[in-house]
């Protein structure tokens, strides 16, 4: 009787040829060199065997497993021997294509990296980026700078936000697409770029020679205080130290005399749980339930709030909308749940799963949905999204203006900023009200009453 590992061996060498008879034709006819691939995965088969006993092992070494690595190896060896252009054939670029479509065909958050891909990410995930510091898009049809980081050598060298660029190394780009100027500004670390703005304050021209230079951008950033006991702090995306960022952020604010805060996760895409769970611990009690992650055998891990020296127990508002995902939804959700604090804004994004990322010896990587994750209250927001105590709904057109204006404001004043860009400032319509509610909560007593006078308000 043929056991599990003879099962694995037989089905692999043996399943093309029981196909039809071109299949027969084609394995007999096989040089040495194939073999010596078919042979050790087969092997494999034996060694995965001596496991399955255990549940694990059976999933992954299952005959639907196998039979579908061997389908893929046969269908690259015809192409390899029989296909008339094989001599051009890029078998790694083939071979990367195919993991592209296999793994986003599992859902909309899994993806297989190549090694460029998984650089990229990389440095996405941690806020790292090579270039001159600068964040451009359009505006009335116009190249426009929209941020300038204080890391980059665009701020130090005098480029301002609201700049238009004309020119890249002296060619005239003004009637270049944004990807195709972007591309111009990109290069190696340490090299140089020249880059032509219109001011449009004075309309003159200048032209900036700059390094370009791998960049940490700061996660909490635009810390202020609002108001004389109002804090006020944007937490970008949860990537490594974006707690301490936090912490040390508190820290400034009470020096400056804060008494109740307001987090603004408006358009953070989320990043790593652990860190969300690490901010969350800086404002729930020790012992409090942060979330549940379920695992693809219904294995559960519960995650509970540790003591931390940096606890945070002033009122607390927290500004979301529908690009609020992933760890800005376990951050915001497991505070709501507990009353910790007031959700003010529009429903998150509702992405209620977790994404593992692997890295592979030859630079490539993976990131696979692994898990999904429950909020202390049970509720699974997949699709759904988590839910405001105070809904403030926004326009398109409001969000895309106060994008537009954030970072022109700061060297602008409201007159010159209308006769350059055509509209006055608009307010921020979310965040008055998380003012008005921290206010509220700063004077109150109980979090409940608070959350009533806001419902009969709505």
């Amino acid at each position: 009787m043929l056991n599990i590992g003879s099962i694995f061996i037989f089905t692999f060498l043996a399943l093309p040829i029981f196909t039809n008879g071109d299949w027969v034709h084609t394995v007999r006819g096989m040089e040495k060199n194939t073999l010596r691939w078919v042979i050790p995965v087969a092997l494999l088969a034996v060694l995965a065997s001596q496991f399955a006993t255990r549940a694990d092992w059976r999933a992954m070494f299952s005959l639907d497993y196998w039979q579908s690595l061997a389908r893929y190896g046969m269908v690259m060896r015809i192409v390899e021997s029989d296909f008339v252009h094989a001599d051009e054939v890029d078998f790694q670029e083939l071979t990367d294509v195919a993991l592209r479509a296999a793994v986003r065909s599992l859902d909309s958050y899994s993806e297989y990296m190549t090694p460029d891909d998984y650089v990229e990410f990389d440095m996405a995930a941690n806020q790292e980026y090579v270039g001159v510091g600068i964040e451009v898009g359009l505006f009335s049809g116009r190249i426009i700078i929209s941020q300038v980081f204080e890391q980059g050598s665009a701020g130090v060298g005098g480029i301002l936000a609201g700049d238009f660029i004309v020119g890249v190394d002296e060619v005239d780009t003004r009637d270049e697409s944004l990807s195709e100027v972007i591309d111009r500004i990109r290069g190696e670390s340490g090299s140089m770029v020249s880059i032509q703005v219109e001011r449009p304050i004075t309309a003159e021209e200048h032209s900036f020679n700059l390094e370009r230079r791998a960049i940490a951008l700061d996660s909490v950033v635009d810390v202020e205080m609002a108001t004389e006991t109002v804090g006020y702090m944007r937490v970008r995306q949860f990537i490594d130290e974006t707690d301490l960022e936090m912490v040390s952020a508190l820290q400034l604010l009470k020096s400056e005399g804060m008494q109740g805060l307001i987090i603004d996760l408006r358009g953070n895409p989320g990043g790593r749980v652990d860190i969300a769970v690490r901010m969350s611990e800086i404002f729930l009690d020790e012992g409090q339930e942060i979330l549940t992650m379920q695992s693809r055998r219904g294995v559960e891990e519960v995650f509970y709030a540790e003591a931390t020296l940096d606890a945070n127990h002033q009122p607390l508002v927290v500004l979301i909308d529908g690009n609020s995902a992933s760890a800005s939804e376990i951050f915001s959700g497991a505070l709501r749940d507990h009353a910790r604090a007031v959700l003010v804004g529009d429903k998150s994004y509702g992405k209620g799963s977790v994404q593992s990322v692997y890295s592979f010896p030859d630079g490539d990587g993976l990131k696979l949905t692994s898990a999904r994750y429950l909020l202390p209250s049970g509720e699974a927001i997949n699709g759904t999204g988590v839910y405001p105590n105070v809904t403030v709904e926004r326009s398109t057109e409001e969000a895309i203006l106060l994008m537009l204006q954030a970072h022109h404001l700061r060297n602008m004043s409201d007159d010159a900023f209308a006769e350059v860009f055509g509209f006055a400032p608009v307010e921020d319509s979310q965040r008055i009200v998380a003012e008005q509610m921290l206010d509220a909560l700063i004077g109150a007593t109980e979090l409940g009453s608070v959350l009533d006078v806001a419902a009969e308000g709505q």
